[in-house]
Formats: C-alpha cells, sequence, structure tokens
C-alpha cells in the first residue's frame, strides 16, 4: 500500500468510528428525557449533558476536518514526489 492509500483508509476509519460516537450521542439524547431518567440526578445529568454533547460533537468535526487536512497534505506531498521522479 502507498502513503497516500494508507492515509485515506486511516481518514475513513476515523470518519467511521466518528459516525458511530455521533450516532451513541443521538442514542444518549434520545433517552435522557424526564420520563427516563427523574429527580435531581437526572437534572444534573441532562444540564451536564448539554455541554458534554457539544464539546464531543465539536471535537469530533475537528477531527473529522483535520483528517481531512492531513489526507490533502499527503495527497500533495506524493504528487510532488511523483513529478520530481520524472
Amino acid at each position: 500500500m502507498s502513503r497516500e492509500e494508507d492515509c485515506l483508509a486511516d481518514v475513513r476509519r476515523i470518519k467511521r468510528y466518528a459516525d458511530e460516537i455521533e450516532r451513541t450521542l443521538d442514542s444518549v439524547e434520545a433517552l435522557k428525557g424526564e420520563k427516563t431518567w427523574q429527580g435531581p440526578a437526572g437534572n444534573n445529568f441532562r444540564n451536564d449533558w448539554k455541554g458534554h454533547n457539544q464539546a464531543i460533537r465539536d471535537a469530533l468535526s475537528a477531527a473529522r476536518a483535520e483528517a481531512d487536512r492531513v489526507y490533502k497534505q499527503v495527497q500533495e506531498e506524493e504528487g510532488k514526489k511523483k513529478a520530481a521522479a520524472k
């Protein structure tokens, strides 16, 4: 496998794992309602969850963007190597 192919495989894995994490966040979001968990502990969790949920989603977005950036950089570097080898 070439460096570019390895990088693309890593990018795909990162995106797949990020999607899995987002599905898990969506599941927690669906289950955190007051009917599921009542009382002060439930209220505290829901209040805390808002911030944690957004922070995790922001981190996933940043990871996806960084993976894309690195892949583009690898593509450029490999293109330059190929051009120099000619």
